[in-house]
């Protein structure tokens, strides 16, 4: 008879904390949004995704970037980092400098080629200022290109023009058409 109250003891007791921790669980979970909702957040294309971003890379020219930015996403499959309000520091093995601002890139991993759009600005470190609303960087001639309308402006002038070759190891610009310049720059 010892027994059987023991076993029956034994079986109330393992049966309550069993519905206590079923109900704690239950408790715990009401209001929870489902685990499923946040991770559909990010497309299904998307591989990652990261916020504040700073990526740095020398390359074999011997050309740093620096690419800093609000969001990252980066999709393997294409090789593909895609940016919002990007900024990129370009320093030369010469040690000149180009940064450039944009509001969204783009950044082929594979080729090391670059596109911004949306307010981009190209700064150089003796404050040579470029406008325009989309620029490319092609890695393989060192050069940044647009066929955009592009403003050129520093102390002394101030330089418009659609289209425009900048190549980075030559520091040569070239505007592509409608030119038109005036002095006293900024």
């Amino acid at each position: 008879m010892m027994k059987i109250r023991r076993k029956t003891v034994l079986i109330v007791a393992t049966l309550a904390a069993v519905l206590v921790l079923a109900a704690i669980l239950a408790v715990g979970m009401i209001g929870k949004a489902p685990e499923k909702a946040f991770l559909k957040i990010m497309s299904d294309r998307v591989d990652l995704q990261v916020k504040n971003v700073r990526y740095t890379e020398v390359g074999d020219s011997g050309m740093k970037w620096e690419i800093m930015a609000d969001t990252a996403r980066y999709q393997k499959k294409d090789n593909l980092a895609l940016f919002d309000k990007v900024t990129v520091r370009l320093v030369m093995k010469d040690g000149g400098t180009f940064v450039m601002t944009g509001d969204r890139g783009r950044f082929d991993t594979a080729s090391r080629d670059m596109e911004i759009e949306g307010n981009v600005g190209i700064v150089s470190e003796n404050g040579d200022r470029f406008t325009t609303d989309r620029l490319r960087y092609r890695n393989a001639g060192k050069r940044i290109e647009t066929d955009r309308p592009v403003v050129m402006e520093n102390r002394s002038v101030r330089v418009s023009g659609v289209g425009m070759i900048f190549s980075l190891e030559g520091k040569k610009v070239t505007l592509l058409s409608q030119v038109r310049a005036s002095s006293g720059g900024k």
